[in-house]
């Protein structure tokens, strides 16, 4: 599976300094899972190209003491799909850029940069429509090309597998982790346990935009496995530090923008019931908002 950033900005290569990864310098890491490959194909003062590419062993998701209950099957999509063992990988190669961190050039961390991420295959059962749903309220332009099934057999048709492009002038650091944590949601699935600390990952990870996404409900479920119990507390979590934030600061957009008053009206807080919108994510709702405030009240009372 490949993921690739490139930037226009000038000069271009300062990317290199972003990502703690010299342009002329190809590195490798070895994962239990497979080995990746960090590279760029073009590095000039005006575009900058960096490429992640990850080789999954399949054997390896199989045989072993961890591997036995992953996957049943030698042969799957695990290798050529992005999916959380690409999200693993971006927290290892890339730990330092999405914590927003560089020493030498401190003041490239906040400055917005024209950026483009590709990722060469993701599987999204909900289609375009749920790409959109999850990528564009946080201020990227989304491009899809559904994949074929097999492209010497068209009339075969495709399935639900997208070549995925996400434009936006933002932080890198922000591109890094929208794509860490929506990764595990489109895929849906995990190829890892999920437990308590899955919570405060996703808490972490989505602290500033995903209180007020639309789709946060979906992601928070999908995000944690379809575990009810751990998606209440997260979502409970981020409607309490909504509140909160609210409280002291005012209402503040998903992209970091004052919304307009009739935005204002319609936000969701935690004494107003949750209704997901009408479409694919109303399916991955189990529960009702009076036992999310519920359970939000009782935890206050211990």
């Amino acid at each position: 599976m490949l993921l690739t950033i490139t930037t226009t900005y000038q000069p271009a290569t300062d990317l290199g300094y972003l990502l703690h990864k010299h342009p002329e310098r190809p590195q490798t890491f070895t994962l239990a899972f497979g080995v990746a490959h960090l590279f760029y194909p073009e590095a000039s003062q005006e575009r900058c190209v960096v490429a992640l590419l990850l080789d999954i062993d399949p054997v390896k998701l199989v045989r072993g003491p961890r591997g036995a209950g992953i996957l049943e099957q030698y042969v799957n999509d695990r290798p050529y799909v992005a999916s959380s063992f690409l999200s693993v990988t971006m927290a290892e190669v890339f730990r330092t850029a999405m914590q927003g961190r560089c020493d030498l050039r401190p003041e490239l961390v906040e400055t917005a940069l024209p950026l483009s991420a590709t990722l060469s295959a993701v599987q999204c059962r909900g289609g375009e429509d749920l790409l959109k749903r999850l990528f564009e309220p946080l201020g990227y332009s989304v491009t899809a090309g559904a994949l074929p099934l097999d492209e010497q057999y068209p009339d075969w048709g495709a399935r639900a597998y997208y070549e995925l492009t996400l434009s936006a002038t933002c932080r890198l650091a922000d591109l890094l982790t929208h794509i860490y944590v929506l990764l595990p949601v489109l895929d849906n699935g995990k190829h890892y346990w999920i437990g308590a600390d899955e919570v405060e990952k996703l808490l972490r990870r989505g602290k500033g935009w995903l209180e007020r996404h639309p789709e946060r409900e979906l992601i928070a479920y999908r995000y944690l496995h379809h575990k009810p119990t751990l998606a209440r507390e997260a979502l409970v979590r981020l409607l309490a530090e909504e509140k909160e934030a609210l409280d002291e600061d005012g209402e503040v957009g998903v992209a970091g923008d004052t919304e307009s008053a009739a935005s204002e009206e319609k936000r969701v807080s935690l004494h107003e019931p949750l209704r997901p919108s009408m479409n694919a994510s109303s399916a991955f709702w189990p529960w009702k908002a009076s036992q999310l405030i519920h359970g939000y009240r009782g935890m206050k009372g211990k």
